[in-house]
């Protein structure tokens, strides 16, 4: 397995990126590939920046391939969808593919907001169909525009947002002789099946690449006001204040161009969701400068303060 690992490294890393992209992150071993699905709060190695264009678009086609081929190997020869005849292969699971593996750092992206996401848009989508599957044809639009607009308004108070689960809403909800077939037999197929196998996929593919997910249930907490170009006078800013707090006011050196060149090194106009890989390394910088100043005092403080022995 680390043979297999090395040489697909080595192979990746051949493969054109943008500058200054060192390369795929390839796991190390296969404990240290297990422990990437804990999520970015729980693994402690070093976070690097994101693999080469090439590279990581031919992990999202191939991992993207992969879900869909199952879900219609299912949709085929699966012995309750084929006798039944339910839609297992559904539309939004091509659109929360392109989350998945095409951004899967991105907040729309973690299992919570895909499994939640779909479960809420399927159970909101059944609910109106079923409630409007007596009405006459005038009204056959309502319950489809009804299921996005709840659907959407619940996944924001559970804060699980998720696109494709609109799209999911409104196909459960639009009337049609085999949505009323279907019924609530909708969430359980195919809804949260697929919904479970993308995320398996997700979780197989994406962690060869980046640590997948960023979170599990809890988000990892992002400062607001934080722009996105002036990273460098933020960090510097909150460790002065923070040396001064430790040095009762006296004011100390600023932080030097290294302890923030990680941020200035990293930082990717493509979108936020980088902004969720530097916002946690950030915090461990900073828990690491905080530690190397604690020591700096300590031993500044015990050359001004020799002890008595030393002093002999």
């Amino acid at each position: 397995m680390n043979f297999i690992l090395r040489r697909l490294s080595q192979w990746i890393r051949a493969l054109p990126g943008k500058p200054g992209h060192r390369g795929i992150w390839l796991p190390t071993s296969p404990l240290d590939y297990a422990q990437r699905m804990r999520g970015v709060q729980c693994y402690h190695a070093e976070i690097k920046p994101a693999p080469p264009v090439l590279a990581w678009a031919l992990f999202s086609g191939f991992s993207s391939f992969t879900s869909m081929a199952i879900l219609g190997i299912i949709t085929k020869y699966g012995p309750a969808i084929k006798d039944n005849h339910l839609p297992f292969a559904i539309a939004p699971a091509g659109a929360s593919a392109v989350l998945l593996y095409g951004v899967p750092s991105a907040p729309l992206s973690q299992p919570r907001n895909v499994f939640f996401g779909h479960l809420i848009a399927a159970i909101t989508g059944t609910f109106m169909n079923q409630l409007f599957k007596n009405t006459p044809d005038s009204l056959h639009w309502l319950p489809g525009a009804l299921a996005v607009g709840v659907a959407i308004a619940l996944m924001g108070i559970a804060n699980c947002y998720h696109p494709p689960a609109g799209a999911t809403a409104y196909l459960a909800g639009f009337y049609s002789p085999d949505a009323v077939r279907v019924g609530w037999w909708y969430m359980m197929y195919p809804i949260l099946p697929v919904a479970i196998i993308m995320i398996t996929v997700a979780l197989l593919f994406n962690n060869l690449a980046r640590v997948y997910p960023v979170y599990w249930f809890t988000a990892v907490q992002m400062t607001p006001s934080m722009p996105i170009n002036e990273p460098k006078i933020r960090v510097t800013q909150d460790s002065e204040q923070r040396r001064q707090e430790e040095s009762g006011g006296e004011s100390r050196r600023s932080a030097s161009p290294d302890e923030v060149s990680f941020v200035d090194d990293h930082i990717d106009n493509e979108g936020s969701a980088d902004l969720v890989w530097m916002t946690a390394r950030i915090h461990e910088l900073e828990q690491e400068l905080h530690e190397l100043r604690a020591r700096q005092l300590r031993y500044e403080e015990a050359r001004s303060h020799p002890s008595p022995s030393s002093a002999v």
